[in-house]
């Protein structure tokens, strides 16, 4: 089974802390939100992530990689442009 993590938004309600990173990036705990997703998902025994990027998606892709350091293997699919929530998923159940 997959797992899906929504971190395309622009996070424009987060103001000053999302400049220059995206909102998944934007640490908690000692660690970005993202990276305590993958690892509560690996936990539960979900090891193929889809990552749904759009805005400042290849910082996410840089700091994520291909899930490797977690233990999962994660893929990515971009949006070309914004389609919120319902959309983004929807054309990605097209895709699959």
């Amino acid at each position: 089974m997959k797992a899906l993590i929504l971190a395309g938004g622009k996070g424009t309600r987060m103001g000053h802390l999302v400049a220059t990173i995206p909102k998944p990036l934007i640490h908690i705990g000692g660690k970005p939100i993202i990276e305590h997703q993958i690892e509560l998902l690996q936990r539960e025994g979900f090891h193929d992530i889809v990552i749904l990027i759009n805005h400042l998606g290849n910082v996410i892709r840089d700091y994520c990689g291909d899930g490797s350091k977690w233990g999962v293997h994660i893929s990515y699919f971009e949006e070309k442009h914004p389609l919120g929530t319902a959309g983004a998923i929807r054309l990605l159940a097209d895709s699959l």
